[in-house]
């Protein structure tokens, strides 16, 4: 029997009861500032007029607020309209044919495709099943270190007492981590996403410690550091949000590990490691994480699967099998500022449900 014309075959719209996806909606202010700021912020700063002279103003206003919460010198701040792009500058801008590339199993695709294109050498270091990396205090002399501050499918921070050596030039992914954690003493470049403060997507913050150490990757003519380009509304409106952005309780990520720990099959990857309170994974045996995601959503529940740099076609996690975990159930959990203890028991008992139905 055919269906109706104009009759649609999707699940009906459910109303979503809880977001613990990476995603949040703008904070109220920020939204308001970037509203505000497509009306006085469109001019060219660089230029002389009245209106760029505004404009100017107010980029100045902003970069000198996000680097003092983010605790990095204003002169020595870049903004990136694509933080895709952003890690490649970081990394590469500190690189040179002679030097090692040095990176972990657990970082982002975007940077081991940096490591790919190297000319130089490349060394890939392991992580144990903590999600720590192993052999930092080993790296090479002359090494360029790739090193994420926090993962972002675990949350868990990284030990850094052992970067200590001057002759190894650090660039630190603080994508994830954002304002939460400060940068290791000796960092030379630090990469820094918007969103990770419930800012807008498409800006990156690109802090450079020491511009000795670094020159800019791609083809120039004049003196630069980055390629100029990004939005002045986005820019406001992230130094609004992360004006008003109070980090996540830990004590409600430990609920929610406490909760769900109690589903039978379901692992907490690394419970007891040093993370973020906002972000952890778990797995669960005997399911498929896209059948998971799939009859949350039909039950109102937005979660995440699958490696976070491939959200899209929920690639398997090459963090998880990098620290010897199973990859098929896998979930991962954002907890934002406003999601509240009720929302993980409901969570809990969703999930709950769903292992149920799915393993009959």
């Amino acid at each position: 029997m055919h269906a109706p014309a104009g009759a649609s075959s999707v699940h009906p719209v459910v109303r979503v009861t809880g977001n613990f996806t990476s995603e949040n909606p703008l904070h109220p202010a920020a939204r308001s500032a970037l509203l505000a700021a497509f009306d006085q912020g469109w001019a060219d700063p660089k230029k002389l007029s009245q209106n760029s002279a505004k404009a100017a103003i107010l980029r100045n206003q902003s970069i000198e607020n996000i680097a003092s919460r983010l605790g990095v010198r204003p002169d020595g701040i870049e903004i990136v309209g694509e933080p895709a792009l952003g890690h490649f500058l970081g990394i590469a801008g500190l690189l040179n044919n002679a030097a090692t590339l040095t990176y972990s199993a657990i970082d982002k695709g975007k940077i081991r495709a940096v490591a790919r294109a190297h000319r130089g050498p490349t060394v890939e270091l392991p992580v144990n099943h903590l999600g720590a990396i192993e052999g930092i205090n080993a790296v090479a002399s002359n090494s360029v270190l790739s090193f994420q501050l926090a993962n972002q499918e675990t949350g868990i921070i990284q030990e850094v007492a052992e970067l200590s050596s001057g002759e190894i030039l650090i660039a630190v992914d603080a994508t994830a981590s954002g304002p939460r954690t400060p940068l290791p003493a000796n960092w030379n470049t630090a990469l820094f996403d918007a969103t990770s403060w419930n800012g807008p997507s498409g800006l990156a913050v690109l802090a450079i410690n020491n511009s000795a150490t670094f020159t800019y990757p791609l083809p120039h003519i004049a003196p630069i550091k980055s390629p100029g380009t990004y939005s002045l509304p986005l820019l406001i409106a992230a130094s609004v949000a992360l004006e008003n952005f109070t980090i996540e309780s830990n004590e409600l990520r430990q609920h929610a590990i406490t909760k769900l720990s109690q589903i039978a099959g379901l692992q907490i990857v690394a419970p007891d490691a040093r993370a973020l309170p906002h972000i952890f994974s778990c797995v669960i045996s005997g399911v498929a994480g896209e059948h998971l995601v799939r009859e949350l959503s039909h039950r109102g529940v937005d979660i995440d699967s699958g490696s976070a740099c491939s959200p899209e076609d929920l690639q398997p996690s090459h963090v998880l099998a990098a620290m010897g975990y199973e990859t098929q159930g896998h979930l991962r959990l954002t907890l934002h500022a406003g999601t509240s203890e009720n929302e993980i028991d409901s969570l809990a008992q969703s999930i709950t449900e769903v292992v149920t139905q799915l393993r009959r």
